[in-house]
């Protein structure tokens, strides 16, 4: 059975990957016969991609089944690890205060391209 986790795990993987390609949603769309709309919902977690448009976005992103592994993830990044660690671990306070610090930061660096 899968869950929404399931689908925001599923689209993040697509989205990572899209990006370390240097591709736009728009290219990835126009690549594998989709709407850019469905791809957005697709790394948003709002949708499934059907199972053909799945295998077609693998295959241009050259993924393959692996790595949508969770095991395979932890492998690929320890040091994401390591921040959900923290994040699961927190209680509601400071993951306020985490958000609070992580929010303006993230926007500036998005600011400079980072």
């Amino acid at each position: 059975m899968l869950f929404d986790s399931d689908k925001i795990y599923i689209g993040e993987r697509i989205k990572e990957s899209r990006k370390n390609k240097h591709l736009t949603q728009f290219m990835l769309a126009e690549k594998v016969g989709l709407h850019e709309k469905q791809i957005s919902r697709i790394e948003s977690g709002q949708n499934y991609p059907t199972l053909q448009s799945f295998f077609k976005i693998i295959d241009t992103l050259d993924m393959d089944l692996n790595d949508f592994s969770k095991e395979s993830n932890t492998i690929k990044s320890p040091l994401k690890n390591s921040l959900i660690e923290i994040i699961n671990s927190a209680n509601d306070t400071e993951l306020k205060i985490y958000s609070d610090i992580l929010k303006p930061l993230r926007k500036n660096l998005k600011n400079i391209n980072v």
